[in-house]
């Protein structure tokens, strides 16, 4: 496909287009697109096409082309975040690039217009060697440009407000003031970025850790106090960050977190906990939003996993620095747990199966009450109730780190303890169905039988099962006779 072509198409046939465009084709058609945005020279909705673009652009990410901006952010788009600017987060909301680029490049007067300029035309000449040197300057710059104008945001409250009206909120302050301080090790960021191009990293060997360890080294004579700001870029770009406590047991002489707190590792032990911190939010959003079991499920796995490591890797003391806030998230986790995991989960698995009824009708009795074995068999709740039980049964297995064994063990005990009781009054009432209700009876018992074999193992669940299999052979053997 020509790239003119695009301007005559609608918002659906570009969808259309792209969809059935390969890998290759998306990422040169991608590539012509920021080309020409650079330098107008066909009559095309650059953004509406590339808007179009991104959920592909996101899944295969291509090389895209240079622009001053995009080579602007570079240094910390691993910690970029489609979510709104959070204060305490480490992570940098996309929301915010556009005005600080804006300040940036008002302020930066004619050095910086050059390096945008410089930029512009390697990009345009594919010249690499040209576009890094240009891109370090821009560095440079707006890192100067950024402390200057923080340090003049802190003269009084107007400064502070004047600054906040050119980058449109208060809330990009603190990522104006983070991309500050990155911008200073950029040049440090990139050599690490090249050293483990594939993100996420995986694991940090015992090479990786002597590489990590001189370049900290360095970065401490040359840049003391930015230390922690390129270990943070470290961090964004693990995949584990409790992979990073590996180069920090390296780094430190001290024997737990109380002691490191004076050191300047200090604040990247807080971060790699502020990114565990992120996972508990996540889990308590999930909770809050109505997320399925299996997916706040997926989330106390992997804090649970990162807790532990972290908890090997190095010395946490209850009363150390880190110690206190991990103890914190792990508090937090408990609670969402005990109020959707073992709290509302247990009662959603019990309403999907049979009810044990009251007296209903003329009579005394039990002739009043039909056998609960002959209400429907709802196949979908079933099925959403194993899942839920499977969820509960895993969660369950790890709620130790979670500090949740009291809610877990009350949750699995008082699940049973309901099963056990659907399941005896349905076999007690077998003897009363009619000939047509045996298979739906046969299927509401197994249901049961399944559940409990998830929630409690095989034991119970088989006595169940014999038990109600002789039940049902008894009755075929009457109603044959």
């Amino acid at each position: 496909m020509k790239v003119e072509n695009a301007a005559n198409m609608g918002v659906s046939q570009l969808g259309d287009l792209f969809e059935s465009l390969s890998s290759s084709e998306i990422a040169r058609f991608t590539r012509a697109i920021e080309s020409d945005r650079a330098d107008p020279k066909l009559p095309l909705p650059h953004e509406q096409i590339l808007q179009i673009l991104r959920p592909r652009l996101a899944s295969l990410k291509p090389e895209r082309y240079p622009t001053p901006m995009r080579q602007f952010c570079d240094p910390f788009e691993d910690l970029l975040t489609s979510a709104p600017p959070v204060e305490k987060s480490i992570r940098i909301s996309r929301s915010s690039l556009m005005p600080i680029w804006k300040v940036v490049e008002a302020t930066g007067g004619p050095e910086m217009t050059k390096a945008i300029a410089d930029i512009e035309k390697a990009a345009a000449k594919r010249d690499q060697d040209m576009l890094e040197q240009a891109e370090r300057r821009m560095w440079k710059l707006a890192s100067v440009c950024i402390a200057q104008e923080i340090e003049n945001s802190l003269n009084g409250v107007k400064t502070e407000r004047a600054l906040a009206t050119r980058l449109g909120s208060r809330s990009h302050l603190p990522a104006f003031e983070q991309i500050g301080k990155i911008l200073n090790v950029g040049e440090e960021i990139t050599a690490m970025r090249k050293r483990f191009p594939s993100a996420p990293i995986r694991s940090l060997g015992t090479a990786d850790i002597s590489w990590l360890r001189d370049r900290f080294v360095e970065i401490s004579e040359e840049k003391p106090g930015y230390e922690p700001v390129y270990l943070l870029a470290v961090l964004a770009r693990l995949l584990r960050p409790s992979e990073l406590f590996k180069l920090i047991r390296v780094l430190s002489s001290k024997a737990d977190d109380r002691t490191i707190s004076s050191t300047n590792l200090a604040t990247t032990g807080d971060l790699i906990i502020d990114l565990l911190a992120e996972t508990v939010i996540e889990i308590e959003q999930g909770v809050g939003a109505g997320k399925g079991e299996h997916h706040i499920l997926s989330l106390a796995r992997w804090y649970a996993s990162e807790f532990t490591r972290i908890t090997r890797e190095f010395n946490i003391r209850k009363d150390g620095r880190w110690g206190e806030k991990l103890l914190e998230t792990r508090r937090r986790v408990s609670k969402a747990m005990a109020n959707t995991m073992f709290g509302a989960s247990p009662d959603r698995i019990i309403d999907a199966l049979p009810q044990i009824e009251t007296k209903q009708g003329p009579g005394s009795g039990r002739q009043g009450v039909r056998p609960i074995f002959a209400q429907p068999f709802d196949e979908e709740k079933v099925l959403a109730a194993e899942q839920s039980a499977e969820a509960i049964a895993e969660t369950a297995r790890i709620s130790h780190v979670l500090a949740a064994q009291s809610s877990a063990t009350k949750a699995v005990v008082e699940l049973k303890k309901k099963l056990n009781q659907i399941g005896r009054a349905g076999v007690d009432g077998m003897g009363r169905l009619d000939a047509d209700e045996l298979d739906n009876a046969q299927r509401n018992m197994m249901a049961i039988v399944r559940l409990l074999e998830i929630i409690d193992g095989p034991e119970e669940a088989d006595l169940l099962r014999r038990r109600g299999m002789n039940a049902l052979r008894a009755l075929e053997g009457r109603k044959a006779s």
